[in-house]
């Protein structure tokens, strides 16, 4: 399968004006109330959250979606995570990735919409409504956050990046002893810092721009690193599986991106070291 440029060009301006319409949403939300959201529903654990918006964001989304595109598929967080990923042109949605963060009224959530063909994303669109960005990128066409090219940066050690690593979901001994482990390696190096935020999409952005060279996840789905994904190869970084260096499967579960092969690399060897893979899986 594929699509030609203009329909590429086509499918960007359809997902802005989705990323936008639900940009809006998660704005009026955070700035009318006046403490953190307490009525939400849990997911795979107490710690996984979903609200309201989340499904308010994703019928706005859709609904442009299906309009602008109406022969593509769709794979969305809350209400179509079970469609298979095949090559036809499919976008692939987290209609608010960082949900925990959004219902506290933290700056780290975003809209994260990306449009996959021959299960490779080809765009990506990633709006981070408080933080007033939206990054996006096309194969062939570059990266940039408000219409602005960006790159990754020239990191190519360990001992000048500075690396995101989230807390999981799972909690279990194992997993929290990997994850502890696992940054505890990385600050003796000594890495330049050590970040954690909430969003995976707005992460690999960061990673894009150059404000931060390394990020990797381990247990998450397609709707949270599809769009980064694209955005991070074409600012010149490199996007692989977790435990394969040369391919990235969207339906993998896991992924590495930074500044360099040779910064993506290291990060494998210390994951290795301390099991931090199969640990954080038992996240199913």
């Amino acid at each position: 399968m594929s699509i030609t440029e203009a329909e590429l060009s086509a499918a960007i301006e359809v997902a802005l004006c989705a990323a936008r319409n639900a940009t809006d949403i998660i704005n009026k939300s955070i700035d009318e109330r006046s403490a953190p959201i307490t009525n939400v529903n849990t997911k795979s654990n107490s710690t996984d959250w979903v609200t309201q918006y989340d499904k308010q964001c994703e019928e706005e989304v859709l609904s442009v979606l299906r309009a602008g595109t109406p022969d593509y598929a769709i794979i969305s967080e809350e209400t179509q995570a079970d469609v298979p990923l095949d090559d036809s042109p499919t976008w692939i949605v987290d209609p608010i990735d960082g949900t925990t963060s959004f219902a506290h009224g933290l700056y780290d959530c975003c809209v994260s919409i990306a449009l996959a063909v021959n299960k490779e994303p080809v765009l990506g669109v990633i709006s981070a409504p408080r933080l007033q960005e939206i990054y996006t990128a096309a194969k062939g066409r570059g990266a940039y956050c408000n219409g602005q090219r960006i790159h990754v940066s020239h990191a190519t050690t360990l001992n000048e990046s500075v690396v995101i690593i989230h807390q999981p979901y799972n909690r279990s001994k194992a997993c929290v002893e990997a994850v502890l482990n696992t940054q505890r390696e990385f600050m003796k190096l000594p890495v330049h810092s050590v970040r954690c935020y909430g969003s995976a999409a707005l992460d690999m952005c960061f990673v894009a721009s150059g404000k931060a060279d390394l990020y990797f996840e381990v247990g998450f789905n397609a709707w949270d690193y599809a769009a980064g994904a694209i955005i991070v190869r074409e600012a010149g970084g490199v996007v692989h599986d977790v435990n394969n260096q040369n391919s990235l499967d969207l339906m993998g579960r896991g992924m590495c991106c930074g500044s360099s092969k040779e910064v993506t690399l290291k990060a494998i060897e210390v994951m290795e070291k301390y099991n931090y893979r199969d640990a954080v899986w038992t996240l199913d």
